[in-house]
């Protein structure tokens, strides 16, 4: 009985030594996997005395997260005005309108009326005096009227409108009331920059702002509203894009008389908005990025229009500019912790 207990101990121990042994050796293998160096992507973060922090990434890490660069260009656009206002009502235009073509009509009417009295009063046949008096009467009436109707549209409506035909200025009527096009009365502060016979305007409507409209005419307003002064216009805007609304308020951008800017155009996917602001990382040497805050002058269709805290040559990160504000933003908790 004494040997068989002998054998499953020994059975027993054997079995023991053997797991040790394979622990061991597991233990060893993991000891020998995490003293191999680790290709590491992770952003190094620095300061300078100015307080700037700068990240430093490899080129293997850039081309992981995606990251692309590109050389500012110049760029250089007229001065523009920004200009506030509201879209008109059609209606008083439209009624204006209706009577002007019945004044038209009704001075048509009479004058015809007045050429064939006065021949039949010339030739002595069945016209008289009074009745050739009564004709011109009622011709210079109809076109006091005419012409009364006329100048009220040039100082309600403004000079361009009064001297469209007849049938092209009932053809905009329609689409004002249609809402295919609307007309904006713009005002622009008086201030460095003067507006000399603009011929158009970026139109963005309140709400709509992504999605600006361009003027097809632009020319002065007859009068300037009493609480708000400054150079008064009237744009004509097409609106098939999306409908608008009488009374909407509007804001414009209207070429100066003179005058250029000058800065570059940066791409809207250079662009990530962090603590309230709008930043690009600019590439220094040696693979490191700097963020920098813009202000830009403009935002267009292109991208950012920018005049004064980048410069052409400068290059700067167009793609994966957020990967970069995460790396930023993970060493800076990183370094706090």
């Amino acid at each position: 009985m004494t040997q068989p207990r002998t054998t499953t101990a020994l059975i027993v121990a054997a079995a023991a030594m053997t797991l040790a042994l394979g622990g061991l050796r597991h233990a060893n293998a993991d000891e020998g996997e995490t003293e191999k160096p680790v290709a590491s992507h992770a952003a190094r973060l620095s300061r300078d005395a100015a307080g700037r922090v700068f990240i430093a990434l490899g080129p293997s890490a850039q081309k992981e997260s995606g990251i692309a660069t590109a050389v500012l260009k110049a760029a250089v656009r007229p001065i523009e005005v920004e200009a506030y206002g509201f879209i008109l009502n059609p209606a008083a235009l439209s009624r204006l309108n209706s009577d002007l073509l019945s004044a038209q009509a009704a001075m048509d009417a009479a004058a015809a009326q007045y050429r064939r009295t006065r021949r039949l009063y010339a030739e002595q046949k069945n016209a008289s005096l009074r009745d050739l008096q009564t004709a011109q009467a009622s011709y210079l009436t109809a076109q006091s009227r005419l012409e009364a109707l006329a100048q009220q549209l040039c100082n309600d409506w403004g000079a361009e409108l009064a001297r469209m035909e007849p049938q092209r200025r009932a053809q905009l009527v329609s689409a004002l009331v249609q809402r295919r096009e609307a007309i904006a009365r713009l005002t622009a502060p008086i201030g460095d920059h003067a507006i000399d016979q603009p011929r158009t305007a970026r139109i963005r409507v309140l709400g709509r702002e992504d999605q600006p409209l361009t003027a097809t005419a632009v020319y002065a307003a007859p009068a300037v509203l009493p609480g708000l002064q400054g150079q008064t216009f009237l744009a004509l805007v097409g609106t098939t894009e999306f409908p608008v609304r009488p009374g909407t308020a509007v804001s414009a951008r209207i070429p100066a008389a003179n005058g250029s800017q000058f800065g570059v155009m940066v791409p809207r996917s250079a662009v990530v908005r962090y603590a309230g602001g709008e930043w690009v990382y600019r590439e220094l040497d040696g693979n490191r990025f700097v963020r920098l805050q813009i202000v830009p002058a403009e935002i267009t269709s292109q991208g950012y229009f920018v005049t004064d805290q980048l410069a052409p040559s400068m290059r700067i990160v167009v793609t994966g500019a957020q990967t970069l504000l995460s790396e930023e933003l993970k060493a800076q908790i990183q370094v706090e912790d």
